[in-house]
């Protein structure tokens, strides 16, 4: 199997994000191949392969193989620890209807734009465009004091690492076993992906609650360590393929 990592033609990779998968995997053994254009190695790439490039590009990969990847952003499974209402609307629909201001809003589909809390006309750039009228999910705003990415292989959480806040606040690790447990029930779950997570304010209390699961095929690491971070990604690869994980190591360790 090779490992396929995105670069510039310099050789130098696209992202942060790339180099650390490409730390890890190397140090694991496996063949790296920088390219530069997902039609380079659109034909080479086979089952047993990994690649580490954008979401567009990444989810071009996986139809050839009939993939499409199923990740709720908030499971049922997981709601009671939300401590905030979900809804769905339409963008068209809330910038129209100035009532349904102040809330946070984000895009159903993949990546379309980056969830955001629209207050006024200006939060509502860039959240759609004239061809589509974008399905958005929607919650309550809170007053999120800190939150951390939990960051999830073959059901355990290996690292949480705060990604915005206060240093001062830090979440119930009761709670935190809580959501894990919770996560475990949920079927056809993916065997790497993230359970973000904040403290917030309820009454004059600090309150952990679960933001919301993003999936590991192509994701962020926000300074998880570059091992951990390429075992994450060969765990859901190999899920999604169905091919059995090279880098699963657990019956050593």
């Amino acid at each position: 199997m090779a490992v396929y990592i995105k670069a510039w033609k310099n050789g130098e990779y696209h992202s942060h994000n790339f180099a650390h998968a490409a730390f890890g995997f190397h140090e694991m053994g496996a063949e790296i191949i920088k390219y530069t254009s997902i039609d380079d190695i659109y034909d080479k790439v086979t089952r047993n392969d990994i690649v580490v490039d954008y979401i567009d590009q990444t989810h071009e990969m996986l139809r050839k193989f009939n993939v499409v990847p199923k990740c709720e952003d908030y499971p049922k499974e997981l709601q009671p620890f939300m401590g905030r209402r979900i809804w769905t609307d339409t963008i068209d629909s809330i910038n129209a209807n100035p009532e349904k201001w102040g809330i946070f809003v984000k895009p159903i589909k993949d990546k379309a734009f980056t969830g955001k809390v629209i207050n006024g006309p200006e939060d509502l750039v860039g959240c759609g465009n004239q061809s589509e009228n974008y399905k958005v999910l929607c919650s309550d705003v809170l007053d999120m004091k800190r939150e951390w990415r939990g960051f999830v292989k073959y059901d355990e959480l290996i690292d949480l690492r705060p990604y915005r806040g206060d240093w001062h606040y830090n979440y119930d690790p009761d709670t935190v076993d809580q959501i894990m447990e919770a996560f475990r029930t949920i079927p056809d779950r993916p065997m790497g992906c993230s359970i973000d997570i904040a403290v917030t304010e309820k009454d004059g209390k600090p309150e952990t609650i679960f933001l919301e699961m993003n999936d590991g095929y192509s994701m962020g690491n926000y300074g998880l360590q570059y091992l951990s971070y390429a075992k994450l990604l060969s765990a859901r690869w190999s899920q999604l393929l169905g091919v059995e994980d090279e880098f699963d190591f657990r019956k050593y360790e």
